[in-house]
């Protein structure tokens, strides 16, 4: 049976007394929403229009400004944060690396600012990152002397990236020797002996003299404690490699004592050359 005023959905469902004063009610409310948010804008509306086109008017204007408006230019440098410097000043640092509190953030360049501090002797690496909103943080490494040079009576001291330390000829007696003669290959020297001292400490308390030989394409080291010399390749230096020395000295004695030359110039093999004539009968 049909009664007669019962509402029913597009699909036939009929719609309950409830579910249609729910539906009335939400009519309602979104009806007095329009209404309230009409005499809103009638009351106050306008201001923000009015507000809205003025600026859009000035924008337009003053478009050729707004094109060029930078909002870094608003920051500028305030703190400045320098963390591993023991030699140098924080003075030292920031003179160095050409920034000062103040400047615009805008106009400081990362890695402008590395570049520079790595042209000092007594940094060896360097860090350095921006933070919002007007932040510098530099992190460094300060260099350590790895080798030095002998040229009549003075000691010359270089930093593990070959650079001129101003450090006294009491300390040049402590470290490995390059030999003159291969003084113009003190960067990759300084290097290579930098490597041996981070894989093996002791083995690098143990140089004597360092050298480049041409001929053998190889760093030719000498060692305080044995006779022969040592050819490391020139580039590929590891851990391994001097394990791999260390093991021969200690598994071969009397080959190692009467060894003119070890030769570790290829991967995992030690080549030793007697040139002792002595040693060749026992």
């Amino acid at each position: 049976m049909h009664l007669t005023g019962t509402k029913t959905t597009f699909l036939g469902r009929r719609i309950g007394y409830n579910e249609e004063k729910r539906k009335q009610a939400r009519a309602q409310k979104v009806k007095r929403g329009i209404g309230g948010t009409f005499r809103w804008f009638r009351r106050r509306g306008w201001i923000l229009c009015a507000v809205l086109i003025a600026i859009a008017f000035s924008a337009w204007n003053y478009r050729f400004y707004l094109q060029r408006f930078n909002p870094m230019e608003l920051r500028h440098l305030q703190y400045i944060d320098i963390e591993g410097n023991r030699m140098l000043s924080w003075e030292d640092v920031v003179q160095n690396a050409q920034v000062e509190p103040g400047m615009l953030m805008s106009e400081l360049n990362v890695d402008s600012v590395e570049a520079a501090l790595l042209q000092m002797p007594l940094i060896h690496s360097v860090s350095v990152k921006k933070y919002f909103p007007s932040s510098l943080d530099i992190k460094l490494k300060e260099a350590s002397p790895i080798v030095s040079a002998f040229d009549g009576g003075k000691a010359t001291v270089y930093s593990e990236r070959g650079m001129v330390l101003p450090l006294s000829m009491t300390t040049a007696f402590h470290l490995p020797v390059i030999d003159m003669g291969s003084i113009e290959k003190v960067k990759p020297i300084s290097l290579f002996l930098y490597a041996m001292r981070t894989g093996d400490k002791k083995l690098y308390d143990k140089v004597s003299q360092v050298s480049w030989s041409e001929e053998d394409r190889a760093f030719e080291v000498y060692f305080r404690d044995v006779g022969h010399r040592v050819l490391f390749p020139e580039n590929g230096w590891g851990n391994s490699m001097f394990v791999l020395y260390e093991s021969v000295k200690a598994g071969f004695p009397q080959d190692m004592r009467c060894a003119g030359e070890v030769d570790l110039r290829y991967a995992g093999f030690a080549y030793v050359r007697n040139f002792d004539k002595r040693c060749v009968n026992g």
